[in-house]
């Protein structure tokens, strides 16, 4: 019986959309491309000023700044939050593995035994809010009477050690984020603050 119902569970998990399980790739983009996304030009040639609103335009999103080499035009920002991430492989799976769970002790135990703790609380962490962190890295330069800004960020998903209390410190997913819309809106809040800062 119980090998019966073990190859029903096979069959099961394997008739899944495998599609659930392959990552959404987005159409790669060239290196060009990419740098043309993140970079923009100012009309002032005063890198100070640029500076100024770039550092506003960071702690006005909430990122925390963490080095500023003023000689290379660098500025390293860090902002931490909870957010949903929530892996539709991993649900998939969690799904299959509590209901063998689920079966393979109602069978052995009866319904009343404590073994479904183990995928309860996997899907729970799943479910669950991730802390996320952004890594943004600012480069400021001269471009003849213009300044250049290049922007990038990077969101780094950490694991949930058990779904509330405890976070391991090792990313389980790293995201480069290219999406035109992230960059041209942090450009215009940019512009926004360069406008302020010349007018004080």
């Amino acid at each position: 019986m119980k090998k019966i119902i073990s190859i029903f569970l096979i069959i099961l998990f394997c008739s899944f959309n495998l599609e659930v399980f392959a990552a959404k790739k987005q159409p790669e983009k060239t290196i060009m491309e990419i740098r043309s996304i993140q970079t923009h030009l100012f009309n002032t040639p005063n890198e100070m000023l640029v500076a100024k609103a770039v550092i506003n335009t960071l702690q006005d999103n909430g990122f925390i700044i963490q080095d500023i080499e003023p000689d290379l035009g660098y500025i390293k920002a860090k902002k931490e939050v909870k957010l949903k991430r929530t892996d539709k492989g991993r649900v998939a799976l969690y799904c299959a593995e509590f209901a063998y769970y689920g079966i393979m002790t109602g069978l052995s135990f009866g319904l009343n035994a404590p073994f479904l703790i183990i995928p309860t609380m996997h899907m729970k962490n799943e479910l669950a809010l991730h802390s996320v962190i952004f890594d943004s890295n600012i480069n400021i330069e001269k471009f003849g009477s213009k300044t250049k800004v290049r922007f990038t960020v990077i969101e780094k998903v950490l694991e949930n050690g058990d779904g509330y209390t405890t976070v391991k410190s090792s990313p389980r997913k790293v995201v480069r984020h290219y999406e035109p819309e992230i960059y041209k809106e942090f450009f215009n809040q940019v512009d926004k603050n360069l406008f302020i800062e010349k007018n004080i």
